[in-house]
């Protein structure tokens, strides 16, 4: 499907851009499969003739395991760091968390402190209210 508002290619620089890309990317690739068809032949003409293909399994088994220990590297990193992180900072935090403490616990005492002070007008007036209406009772009951 081709565009009739596009531009027409330059040949000379298609024709390089198609060498590339084979030799780029469709040489490597040929030659890539070839050895792995070559080792794949190879492993089926030494297992046909009973040969030890064990030491070869064992030895490509290293190889696979190889990247993967690598990349088992990247967490085993971040949990070593995070298990210093907490041992530094238990070690290191509790004189921060007693100031923290005695901060909030002066917080708390003129909160306390504040509070009392804005509800002792009213506990004044119910309690004088109180008082009178104890008095009243006592007057009814004293009465009879």
């Amino acid at each position: 499907m081709t565009n009739e508002t596009q531009t027409p290619r330059n040949p000379e620089t298609h024709e390089k851009h198609r060498q590339e890309t084979f030799w780029q990317i469709t040489f490597p690739l040929i030659i890539g499969l070839a050895l792995i068809i070559g080792l794949v032949a190879l492993t089926i003409a030494t297992a046909a003739q009973g040969g030890n293909v064990s030491q070869a399994a064992d030895t490509s088994l290293i190889f696979l395991l190889i990247p993967t220990m690598l990349m088992a590297l990247i967490p085993l990193a971040l949990l070593v760091g995070l298990a210093y992180g907490i041992i530094w900072l238990n070690k290191n935090s509790p004189p921060y968390f007693k100031q923290a403490q005695d901060a909030m616990i002066t917080v708390r005492d003129g909160v306390r402190a504040g509070a009392d002070k804005l509800v002792e007008p009213v506990l004044n007036i119910n309690s004088k209210l109180a008082s009178l209406d104890a008095l009243k009772r006592k007057g009814k009951y004293h009465d009879r």
